[in-house]
């Protein structure tokens, strides 16, 4: 349940959503798995919810911010808020994907393809909201632009992200039907595509048409069609040179829709996280205390050099782990998928949302344990 529901963020329960809720289960049942069964998590997964109750404490004890809540509204967040965003975002994840990955590979595998189906409902959510299907008095905490909508996120920004990193998983995650692979994924690429259209987000189509260029020069690659991955890389190009503007012409790039007061509220808010930044650049001046554009800012504000560090090692070690095991297309469809999420970090500031870390952690999973495609067959070989 919390990877399925883990880019649902609009729909809340007595205050917290249902990912929230599904991953403090997920994160009780992985300390009490350490304890009794030696469920094996790797030192590195506990570092942001360690420094970030350090920071938590820091802001409390010695800044006097309060636990939770604020009396100015500028201040961002919490620092309980900011906490729990963090931890559950990293260490929530990591122990449901190390429960998935104690039981077996089935299950990982099971949990990737949960994880894009919370995401697909989401997607669906979204064309029913852009048609009027959806009543719009349904109660989501949510903010929607002018012809922009979120489907069941809080934000458009927040479904476009999720879209662009499931869609390494449309183009090489395993499957045993060839079916699914020869019907299902065009069908889900179509879905993606126009729900993606339907959120407005500029960082997310643009992060999307890479995400396109370099999925399917990888499945030429591993179909034995090699000559043709350089083709596709150029026939992307030639694309956005000259199909591109066309296109562009339709979205957020070229047609304000409310851009122009985005980018200046941008530029503003980057202004002013610089300046807190500088006031406190090793570990930083609040946590929390600004929640603004550019998450490697966002963390900078939060807890300094020192963070974005912990925060680093946390987002890029599982990176590292799985080069070695490419030939596995489930590995290779986490890998670049967890290669986009510092991408997107660097145009947006969605780096504690809950769908965020779910590939990168079961490609670690997967590669960690070793596993390979055997069970899924041929399939496996092409995508």
């Amino acid at each position: 349940m919390a990877a399925l529901t883990s880019s649902w963020s609009a729909i809340r329960i007595g205050g917290s959503t249902i990912a929230d809720i599904c991953l403090v289960i997920a994160a009780a049942i992985a300390v009490l798995l350490i304890g009794v069964r030696h469920l094996r998590m790797k030192f590195w997964m506990f570092g942001p919810l360690v420094f970030g109750l350090l920071l938590m404490a820091r802001d409390v004890i010695l800044l006097d911010r309060p636990l939770n809540g604020s009396d100015d509204e500028t201040l961002g967040i919490s620092p309980l808020q900011m906490f729990l965003r963090v931890s559950l975002s990293t260490f929530g994840v990591a122990a449901a994907v190390s429960i998935a990955g104690y039981i077996g590979r089935r299950s990982l595998i099971r949990l990737l393809w949960t994880w894009v189906a919370g995401i697909a409902v989401s997607a669906v959510w979204a064309l029913a909201q852009g048609q009027g299907i959806v009543a719009p008095t349904l109660d989501l905490l949510q903010l929607n632009g002018a012809f922009r909508y979120a489907g069941l996120t809080s934000h458009p920004n927040a479904l476009a992200q999720s879209l662009v990193l499931s869609i390494p998983v449309l183009f090489l995650g395993p499957v045993r039907s060839h079916r699914f692979a020869s019907l299902i994924r065009p069908l889900l690429l179509l879905l993606w595509g126009f729900a993606l259209w339907q959120t407005g987000s500029r960082a997310g189509l643009l992060v999307g048409f890479l995400a396109v260029v370099v999925c399917a020069a990888a499945v030429a690659a591993r179909s034995g069609a090699l000559k043709w991955a350089l083709p596709i890389v150029l026939a992307g190009v030639v694309a956005a040179v000259f199909v591109g503007p066309r296109v562009i012409a339709g979205t957020r790039f070229a047609v304000d829709s409310g851009a122009s007061a985005s980018d200046v509220s941008r530029a503003a808010a980057l202004s002013d996280g610089w300046t807190d930044f500088l006031s406190s650049p090793l570990i930083g001046a609040g946590f929390g205390i600004w929640v603004g554009e550019l998450a490697p800012l966002v963390m900078l504000v939060s807890g300094g050099a020192t963070f974005l560090v912990v925060y680093s090692i946390f987002a890029f070690k599982p990176l590292l782990a799985m080069r070695d095991n490419l030939g596995d297309s489930a590995v290779l469809c986490c890998l670049i998928a967890g290669a986009l999420v510092p991408v997107l970090g660097l145009l947006n500031n969605g780096f504690t949302e809950r769908y965020t870390f779910w590939p990168a952690l079961i490609g670690f999973a997967l590669s960690a344990a070793g596993m390979r495609l055997r069970i899924y067959g041929e399939d496996s070989r092409i995508g």
